[in-house]
């Protein structure tokens, strides 16, 4: 009996190439790869300016202006999706593709109370009347844990805190049980505590709906405990992808390793290294059309032929490493170590 092919992933993009318009050689994203499955959550990571959102950006077909797709490809479910047709994105975005923006405030209207808000989306995309819109408002804003959502639904955004605005933006974004979310740095600015609750909340939605999540952040530790598989951008690329207990064990490129070693560890100090390494230099600009692997200049294992970029090759277990010299620093690791 022949093997069942691998499933088509619900959401892939393909080379993706953004750049500023009119000028295609100030490339904001080179080459952008990844693909979620149903029930998946990919997280992108990366530092300030790597290129994570404007990825998001470009799924949603909302790309700022002064900006430009030049390439590449995304489908939902094997299909293009239109993303410089707003006509033709308006029916999918938030139908198919759902968005938890970064800034809650930003992507809620302050003379509007929110339950009417989340009611113009249902109208929108479904045929339900007043009352059942109605009613599907107060289901959504209670399925996001909001208590006495009667009374939420009649408040203005001014008057919720930050959680509750975060959680407001969730519902938005469930409301017409889309197949793909992108939640672009969904637990900014929130306490740890309302962190934790926003993220189970989100896991436990896709439990429920079999949801794909693509979680675009800069918060490692929330990686680690809700990410299936990691995408690590850096000057507009993607230099590596795994699943998220390999990626965090096993890091491959320098500038994973590097992301890894900045973030605090208090058992690193007891063992007398610094709390957290810092990564030396600076990020190059995202237009800068400097050749090669773009974190040769900060990279101490940079060799000669980092002056040419390097393909994505596959590794173990689906791991994809942008870089010639993988893992260099394990030999260093090894002469390092207390003998």
């Amino acid at each position: 009996m022949m093997a069942e092919a691998n499933p088509q992933p619900l959401l892939a993009v393909e080379n993706l190439e953004v750049a500023v318009a009119g000028h295609p050689e100030a490339r904001i994203l080179r080459g952008v790869t990844f693909a979620v499955n149903r029930g998946e959550t990919l997280a992108i990571v990366g530092e300030s300016g790597c290129g994570k959102s404007m990825t998001s950006l470009s799924v949603m077909g909302l790309l700022p202006a002064g900006v430009e797709k030049t390439g590449g490809s995304l489908r939902l479910d094997g299909t293009e999706l239109p993303i410089t047709d707003n006509r033709k994105m308006r029916k999918i975005r938030a139908a198919r593709i759902g968005m938890v923006f970064q800034e809650p405030m930003a992507a809620l209207n302050p003379v509007f109370p929110v339950g009417k808000q989340v009611a113009e989306v249902i109208g929108e995309h479904m045929s339900l009347s007043r009352s059942a819109a109605r009613a599907r408002v107060l289901s959504l804003l209670d399925q996001v844990g909001l208590p006495d959502p009667e009374r939420i639904a009649k408040s203005y955004p001014h008057r919720l805190s930050g959680g509750q605005l975060q959680r407001v933006v969730i519902a938005m974004a469930l409301a017409c049980d889309p197949e793909v979310i992108i939640a672009d740095e969904p637990t900014t600015a929130l306490d740890v505590t309302v962190q934790a609750q926003i993220m189970r909340l989100l896991k436990q939605l896709q439990i429920d709906t079999q949801v794909a999540i693509v979680l675009v952040t800069h918060n490692l530790g929330l990686v680690a405990h809700t990410a299936d598989r990691v995408a690590v951008m850096y000057g507009g690329r993607k230099v590596e992808e795994a699943p998220t207990r390999e990626l965090f064990l096993n890091p491959q490129h320098p500038y994973t390793r590097g992301l890894l070693d900045a973030t605090p560890h208090p058992d690193r100090q007891r063992r007398g290294g610094k709390l957290l390494n810092e990564i030396p230099g600076t990020v190059p600009s995202i237009t800068d059309p400097m050749p090669g692997c773009r974190f040769a200049p900060r990279c101490a294992f940079a060799q000669a032929d980092c002056q040419a970029a390097p393909p994505p090759e596959e590794g173990p277990a689906g791991h994809r490493v942008a870089c010639y010299h993988p893992a260099a620093w394990a030999a260093q690791d090894k002469t390092e170590a207390p003998q």
